[in-house]
């Protein structure tokens, strides 16, 4: 067996930031609400580094839909802030790998949206993923924020359709095509530097954007390093603790943004993973078209 891999920096214990109550309900609803986890200034410098890097490389922008943390460091350091990776610790346990990033991105005025939909219609990683929802811009009412149905991440992965030639952001611009009762769902607007984590299981969904501003969204795909998926062999990246199962391939740290390296590893991640999410689809990744 290979010899457990281990990130250092991360292992010092940190105080608890959710209560039992806040876990327990987690696993019964398949949600948290909103949590700050980086201050309004912090939330601006991202944002400024991203918007730097689509001045610089407008060409590649949309190469941030999948893998980014492979291309950039601040995007791999973003995913590592203690304020993100602690709570998703205390659902997930210690050992934690990122599986992918991901940039949501809704332009001021436009009709962009993402149809109900559960991630695992797509993806098999099991017994359970996480995803963080972390906000880089205010995401209120009218900038189509977050919408969940609590507890249905419980039950089975409904059937979903692609639906072409919509405002989808959307992998595959699915959407669940069986019955679906949304009264009782939730709407969870954030401001810049807030998270909401959710099972990738539950039923979600967003609106347009109708505000002034860019609503600009990263999703952090946490799994647990004890998590694996069926062929073919994926890769992640441990950003917590220990991995003594080795189920992924070990994916990169990015020395430098776009870097030669930086650009033949995120090809290969990405183009591994959308054999899966894309498997029998009729449009190639938005993240591979040049």
């Amino acid at each position: 067996m290979a010899p457990a891999v281990e990130f250092r920096p991360e292992t010092v214990p940190m105080p608890k930031v959710l209560t039992e109550t806040d876990v327990a309900n987690f696993h019964t609803d398949g949600y948290h609400v909103p949590v700050p986890v980086m201050n309004s200034a912090q939330a601006l410098a991202y944002r400024k580094r991203l918007e730097q890097f689509e001045f610089r490389w407008p060409e590649h922008f949309h190469m941030l839909d999948q893998g980014a943390s492979l291309l950039c460091p601040w995007i791999d350091e973003m995913t590592r802030l203690p304020g993100i990776i602690d709570p998703i610790v205390e659902v997930l346990g210690p050992n934690i790998l990122c599986w992918g990033v991901s940039l949501r991105l809704k332009e001021p005025h436009t009709k962009t949206y993402a149809g109900w939909h559960q991630d695992t219609a797509y993806c098999d990683i099991k017994p359970i993923s996480v995803i963080a929802a972390v906000a880089l811009s205010d995401c209120s009412e009218a900038a189509g924020p977050l919408r969940v149905i609590p507890g249905s991440h419980k039950g089975p992965t409904l059937p979903h359709a692609e639906k072409f030639g919509t405002e989808s952001l959307l992998t595959r611009e699915q959407e669940i095509t069986a019955e679906l009762d949304t009264t009782g769902a939730v709407s969870l607007p954030m401001a810049a530097g807030d998270m909401v984590f959710f099972n990738n299981a539950i039923c979600h969904s967003s609106g347009p954007n109708q505000t002034a501003d860019r609503r600009i969204i990263f999703l952090v795909e946490y799994v647990p390093t004890h998590a694996s998926q069926n062929n073919p062999r994926e890769s992640a990246m441990l950003v917590r603790g220990q991995d003594r199962f080795h189920n992924f391939d070990e994916d990169p740290r990015p020395e430098a943004e776009m870097s030669e390296a930086a650009i033949v590893a995120w090809r290969r991640k990405v183009e591994v993973q959308a054999s899966v999410l894309y498997r029998g689809a009729k449009h190639p990744p938005r993240a591979l078209v040049k």
